[in-house]
């Protein structure tokens, strides 16, 4: 089973989110001595690479717990409580690894030499532009 419409927009909307603050990232980059001290241009793009993919890997989760969670039954409606605790359990436990990885990431790019942690912040932080994006992109196909 593929990826929603709305899924593949928001994950092409944080590929171009990232793509204008790689451009945004070089300008800083190159006009700021103190900045490229601390990450350069290589640094930055390659960070911004772990946190793109970090956040399209974001939303297929999301989706694929969404998914299960609106399979297992109808969280309302529903009167038996072990069905209940079950949508429960498997929707915090899905909010829980989402942050795991986030933390991960974060890790991976503060620690690791040749990824940057302003650039791997930046990939992150997409996702919340993104998901504008993708409301505004959606609005107008309609």
């Amino acid at each position: 089973m593929g990826l929603s419409r709305t899924a593949k927009i928001m994950s092409l909307s944080v590929i171009i989110v990232c793509f204008v603050l790689l451009i945004a990232g070089v300008i800083v980059i190159s006009l700021s001595a103190t900045v490229s001290e601390a990450e350069s241009i290589s640094q930055f793009a390659l960070g911004l690479l772990l946190g793109a993919v970090h956040s399209i890997l974001k939303i297929i989760m999301m989706e694929k717990s969404l998914t299960k969670i609106a399979d297992t039954g109808d969280f309302e409606d529903s009167q038996d409580l072990t069905n209940k605790k079950h949508i429960e359990n498997i929707g915090r436990l899905a909010f829980f690894g989402r942050y795991v990885i986030t933390a991960a990431v974060l890790v991976v790019g503060a620690l690791v030499p040749f990824f940057g942690i302003f650039g791997t912040i930046a990939g992150i932080v997409s996702l919340r532009f993104a998901a504008y994006l993708t409301v505004a992109i959606e609005n107008k196909m309609k």
